[in-house]
């Protein structure tokens, strides 16, 4: 689970560098360095779970739900824009992606983990401690 936390950390991370190498129209500066280190914090956040909270669940789901919202932003923002305010999400996403995302996909897979082990626990107590 270690390294299935780190491989969505990872293609985080990944989106974001091909966004700001290939998408960006501008040239290197530091707005753009501090917008993309402020686009991977949620990334940051998942592996200091991985690194400190001893539980890779957290980092995954926290992890999972980033990646996954901003997948959405990135085809919202360049492939299907539905409005001229699209792009700013690309500001935006990262804050929702640390106080809300991030830590409801935390919850959530934590919950879902706790679920999976309580009903495995079940099938091993009911097949009389054999599996």
């Amino acid at each position: 689970m270690h390294r299935l936390s780190l491989v969505f950390c990872i293609a985080g991370v990944a989106l974001h560098l091909y966004t700001f190498a290939f998408q960006a129209d501008a040239d290197l500066s530091p707005f753009l360095v501090g917008w993309f280190l402020w686009s991977c914090a949620p990334y940051a956040i998942a592996l200091v779970l991985l690194l400190l909270a001893k539980k890779p669940i957290l980092a995954m789901g926290f992890s999972i739900a980033s990646l996954g919202l901003d997948i959405f932003t990135f085809v919202s923002v360049f492939i299907r824009p539905a409005s001229s305010t699209a792009a700013l999400g690309l500001i935006v996403m990262p804050f929702w992606n640390l106080v809300l995302f991030g830590p409801v996909g935390a919850l959530i897979a934590w919950l879902l983990f706790r679920v999976w082990l309580r009903r495995l626990d079940v099938v091993t107590k009911c097949s009389g401690g054999t599996t």
